[in-house]
């Protein structure tokens, strides 16, 4: 396998599917950024704060984790991954105008609608953590940084891809882009490059993991009043894995439609990702028993009562729905080997996890401040979701258009490597 061959940049213009759907989630992100808009002009009691953030940290842990499993199996060198690699990046990039744009539109419109804390009685005080400035400060300035090293790593992990070839297909911008790009290889040693990547990846997992926790503290864990749990970033950060994988997965069938990639997802992959999925649905558990014996043995009504408002009386059935998601129906399923073997057998069961993490982060943010709110019962639920979504799925659709989604350097090292061990 030394001559790896090139995937082509871009869609093929012949692909008429992917022009009619990229419109279709220009038009409805437009169309509900539009209505968010209106609502802002008319007061914030029109905007769903709470199923805005729901949906907007599930996306956000989500689309990060993409990257973060691409620093993952880099540190531990997994070349079946290695196909995966650069969708992984791509599908963190696609969030980040979302993730940082939704973020300062939360705080700066919505944040008396979600925390409790920031309206204080007269002459009561509060600690410096507290301060709405700070709570800003730290959870934007973490995206940021984090953000800022996906980009670079991104930009060094794609040059050593970069050829004459890349310069001469597409629109003129995309032309120009690859002609500053390939300048900007011409200037450096490829070999230092590859390094750099591999070599920054923990810096990543580590910003990654700081950003998660702030979003975890700020947007779950400190809706609910005097609700403490160490336990419950690892608890957030592990759903945002196994729900990251999950999508993963979904991602490669989507670009198997859009890119001529086949060749490049096998069975081997699918199965691969069964197994991750399988032992990260047994981590969340894990972190999940650890959180709920705690506080149940203990008998803390301030710790245990949240999640007690979950598992009983309204919020009961989406909370057993969730487990049954996450737990019983893929533990269920991928025990049987062929499951793990069938692409469109692992549709089915990731789309099932997905939902239950989607239901995870419902049940984290909005029943800490509603006893009682039912999910798309109001037209703005529905402008909420399907905003976040399409933005997102449009600036996907549209980055396949722009970079190659297959690492080919890491390909053709992975090809040597295997050649000179004689494997």
């Amino acid at each position: 396998m030394n001559g790896v061959p090139e995937v082509a940049l871009g869609v093929q213009a012949k692909n008429g599917g992917y022009g009619k759907w990229l419109l279709f989630f220009a038009v409805v992100f437009m169309v509900c950024t539009g209505m968010l808009a209106y609502a802002l002009q008319t007061g914030s009691a029109e905007v769903p704060w709470a199923f805005l953030t729901a949906n907007f940290i599930f996306l956000l842990g989500v689309s990060q984790f993409g990257v973060a499993f691409t620093a993952m199996m880099r540190i531990i060198g997994a070349k079946w991954a290695r196909p995966y690699y650069r969708l992984g990046e791509v599908l963190t990039l696609a969030y980040m105008p979302i993730a940082i744009g939704g973020l300062l539109i939360i705080y700066y419109f919505g944040r008396h609608d979600l925390f409790y804390w920031l309206d204080l009685a007269p002459g009561e005080h509060q600690s410096a953590w507290l301060n709405e400035t700070f709570l800003l400060t730290r959870n934007l300035v973490a995206q940021i940084v984090f953000y800022a090293l996906v980009v670079v790593s991104f930009i060094y992990g794609l040059l050593p891809d970069v050829t004459q070839e890349s310069t001469g297909s597409g629109p003129e911008w995309r032309r120009a882009m690859y002609r500053r790009l390939l300048n900007m290889k011409a200037g450096r040693d490829e070999a230092k490059l590859k390094r750099f990547v591999y070599f920054y990846s923990p810096v990543i997992l580590l910003s990654c993991a700081v950003a998660n926790t702030f979003i975890a503290w700020d947007f779950g864990m400190m809706l609910t009043p005097h609700y403490h749990s160490t336990v419950y970033p690892l608890f957030f950060i592990v759903g945002n894995m196994f729900a990251g994988i999950a999508v993963m997965l979904l991602l490669s069938v989507l670009l198997r439609r859009v890119l001529a990639v086949d060749e490049y997802f096998s069975t081997l992959h699918v199965k691969s990702l069964g197994i991750m999925l399988t032992g990260f649905s047994l981590l969340w558990l894990y972190f999940f028993w650890a959180q709920f014996f705690v506080s149940w043995f203990g008998n803390l009504p301030q710790e245990y009562g949240p999640l007690w408002k979950q598992m009983h009386g309204f919020y009961g059935p989406y909370f057993w729905v969730m487990l049954s998601c996450i737990i019983a129906i893929p533990i269920g399923s991928l025990i049987f080997a062929w499951v793990k073997r069938s692409w469109w057998a692992m549709v089915i069961v990731t789309l099932i996890m997905t939902l239950g993490i989607w239901i995870n982060r419902y049940l984290m943010v909005v029943s800490s401040l509603y006893d009682e709110y039912t999910p798309f019962a109001s037209i703005s639920d529905y402008f909420a979701f399907a905003g976040l979504f399409a933005g997102f799925l449009m600036i996907l659709l549209f980055l396949f258009n722009v970079f190659p989604m297959i690492s080919m350097w890491e390909l053709r090292d992975a090809a040597k490597q295997e050649h000179d061990s004689g494997g």
